[in-house]
């Protein structure tokens, strides 16, 4: 009898431990299983190339008396501060570029606007103007450029400088690198004008742009939203070697939209009296909406909106804070981001 229940034990003990390595096997499998899963849930997937929101503002280079005047200085500083105070309450980056008038008058009048603008968390530049229309010597090129950007360079401590304005019949490619422009942006069929035909889109002689398309924002069609790099100004391509980044990505002023209607339009008639509306603001997000989904993820892209100083006036307070709330539910969503023009040279040296 004690060996008949010895020998039960030690059956059951058996069949005990039989159960126990079984259930251990489909445990250790499901969890290897579940392990796999999550390997495979926690790996991210490809992330898109940012598509930034950036704006422009000329402090015009043809406002001579703004550096003697102080009244009409202080007009400006006014509207450049105003601006910055609702793009503020709406987490949005402006990019102040200044001739050299008002970066003199910041001097003269002891109020160095431009500082607090880079302060502040926006973007300054250059914005020189150069003569479009004549062939400068490329040292007078360089001089000119190079004289405005040390007027800027004086007033905020930064070694990264955007200029604008610098297309033309001259060699603004080799004026622009030498005088200390890290990029250039803002660019409009001027720059056009030092090139061959062969490299122009058909109809952009010297006389058509001169005497219209002048600020037709290019290179044309979608192509201009995506940053690239360039080795001289022979044409509009973008070069392997490239030393200069050109960032256009321009549209028009925001006061435009309704009229204009399409980012690759031409400038409507009323220019810089068309007034600024709420269609504007509406026409701004079907656009960069329609970009943004249509756009070529795998590269860097840029949208680019002007805002004349004159426009940040607080007559057109509602209109302005409609504009900045809708940029701020888009990059909520992730379709955009904010940024200077200073942050589009930083990205594209990033992924170079």
């Amino acid at each position: 009898m004690k060996n008949s229940y010895k020998s039960f034990v030690v059956f059951g003990g058996f069949i005990v431990l039989v159960c126990l390595i079984f259930i251990g096997i489909i445990y250790f499998s499901s969890y290897k299983n579940i392990d796999q899963q999550t390997d495979i849930q926690i790996v991210p997937e490809a992330t898109s190339a940012v598509l930034y929101l950036t704006t422009m503002t000329h402090l015009e280079d043809a406002w001579e008396s703004v550096a003697t005047n102080e009244d009409y200085f202080n007009s400006v500083a006014g509207q450049v501060r105003y601006g910055m105070g609702i793009a503020e309450k709406y987490n949005a980056i402006l990019t102040i570029e200044t001739g050299l008038p008002f970066a003199e008058g910041c001097v003269n009048f002891n109020d160095n606007v431009i500082g607090e603008v880079l302060e502040r968390g926006h973007g300054v530049g250059v914005h020189p103007d150069l003569p479009a229309e004549r062939v400068l010597s490329t040292k007078l090129a360089i001089d000119y450029i190079k004289k405005r950007v040390d007027a800027v360079k004086k007033l905020v401590d930064t070694d990264i400088i955007g200029c604008s304005g610098v297309g033309g019949k001259s060699d603004w490619y080799t004026a622009s690198l030498q005088a200390g422009c890290s990029f250039v942006d803002g660019t409009v069929a001027f720059a056009y004008l030092s090139m061959p035909m062969s490299a122009r889109p058909e109809g952009y002689t010297d006389e058509a742009i001169l005497d219209g398309l002048f600020h037709r924002p290019v290179p044309l069609g979608d192509e201009r939203f995506y940053p690239f790099w360039i080795n001289s100004c022979e044409d509009l391509v973008p070069d392997e070697d490239g030393d200069l980044l050109l960032g256009s990505g321009e549209t028009f002023s925001l006061a435009m939209y309704a009229e204009v209607g399409d980012r690759n339009g031409i400038q409507p008639e009323c220019g810089k009296d068309c007034p600024l509306t709420m269609e504007d603001v509406d026409a701004f997000v079907k656009e960069i909406t329609d970009f943004a989904d249509s756009r070529d993820t795998t590269r860097i892209a840029k949208f680019n909106v002007y805002f004349p100083a004159n426009l940040f006036v607080s007559e057109n307070k509602n209109v302005l804070e409609a504009f900045f709330k809708e940029a701020q539910k888009l990059q909520d969503s992730g379709v955009l981001r904010w940024a200077s023009q200073a942050d589009i040279y930083k990205a594209m040296i990033a992924v170079r």
